[in-house]
């Protein structure tokens, strides 16, 4: 299994931390400044996610992963080119998904997966995607635990 230093697990807080900031928005109309008529963004709805505005390498990690170890599934739906994703984990029913991003670093691609239910205050799994074995490892951390465990999730087939 690969180990994930300290720092790069603070690095992925901080982005995830970000990623949610970028996330907040207020109902406020913007001066007529800021308006640009030119562009029009569309946000795309949980039902049609965003696949197509992801670059290719994050598109090979969208589908269902299983923990090696245990029946954790992790979903990877869709997300958009600012590294937001959209993603789902079961155990075996849905657990609160608050955060998911990836970004491209050092090892490759990772994405970081950050959950806030009943039992899984603030966990986290860092994961970097292994393209010649078509897997995604790394580090699950417990925060309320004070433990982090190196994790490996399998492809699941594709329906």
């Amino acid at each position: 299994m690969m180990s994930i230093a300290p720092a790069r697990v603070a690095c992925v807080t901080a982005v995830l931390s970000l990623a949610a900031l970028a996330a907040c928005t207020k109902n406020e109309p913007l001066p007529a400044s800021a308006a640009k008529p030119s562009v029009v963004a569309s946000v795309p709805t949980p039902a049609a996610p965003a696949v197509a505005a992801l670059p290719e390498n994050v598109k090979k990690v969208l589908g269902k992963w299983l923990r090696a170890d245990g029946g954790y599934v992790l979903e990877l739906r869709g997300g958009d080119a600012s590294g937001v994703l959209q993603a789902g984990y079961f155990n075996p029913k849905s657990i609160n998904v608050s955060r998911a991003v990836w970004m491209q670093g050092g090892p490759g691609l990772q994405v970081a997966v950050e959950l806030n239910d009943v039992g899984y205050p603030g966990s986290t799994y860092v994961l970097t995607y292994d393209a010649a074995n078509d897997r995604l490892a790394g580090q699950y951390t417990q925060p309320s635990m004070q433990q982090t465990f190196d994790v490996e999730f399998i492809r699941q087939a594709r329906p």
